[in-house]
């Protein structure tokens, strides 16, 4: 009888690997779906980004960076730089 036992065994063994394999198919179908659906999201944020870009050069673009004050240091101001002349 420990063969009938072993090949009972074996065949529920085989079933719950079949029914685990369907379970992780699902799944994976299902993320293929989501990675889909998350594609066509970024797809139209891209759009509406080169959109605004666009629109933003239509304008002008960007407006002028304001210009930086440029302090000497002391050691500049103790050695200035000879003239040409």
């Amino acid at each position: 009888m420990s063969a009938v036992g072993d090949a009972l065994t074996a065949l529920k063994t085989a079933m719950l690997l079949e029914e685990r394999i369907g379970s992780q198919a699902r799944k994976v179908e299902q993320l293929a779906l989501s990675v889909v659906e998350m594609d066509k999201r970024l797809a139209a944020l891209e759009g509406r980004m080169e959109g605004f870009l666009a629109a933003a050069s239509a304008f002008g673009g960007r407006p002028p960076r304001p210009t930086k004050m440029i302090e000497s240091s002391s050691h500049d101001q103790q050695n200035p730089p000879p003239r040409k002349g």
